[in-house]
């Protein structure tokens, strides 16, 4: 996925990069590989197993840019 793309259904900031050491690590399994989760705008930083990345930002209801991607 490209970092840069707005993420459908997510905040327009959102932002889901998969790791780069587990990228290609076959002793992970999917679900356990890292995620690195981002809201561009507001510069907060959240990591996340691939299984238990939210649905939406943590912060949605208090962030200043937050705008719906459709």
């Amino acid at each position: 996925m490209d970092p840069y793309t707005p993420i459908k259904g997510k905040c327009n900031w959102w932002r889901e990069n998969l790791m780069e050491d587990d990228r290609y690590d076959t002793s992970i399994k999917d679900d356990d590989k890292r995620v690195a989760c981002s809201c561009f705008v507001e510069g907060f930083f959240w990591e996340y197993r691939a299984a238990d990345v939210p649905s939406n930002c943590p912060q949605n209801r208090s962030c200043r840019y937050y705008i719906r991607h459709s």
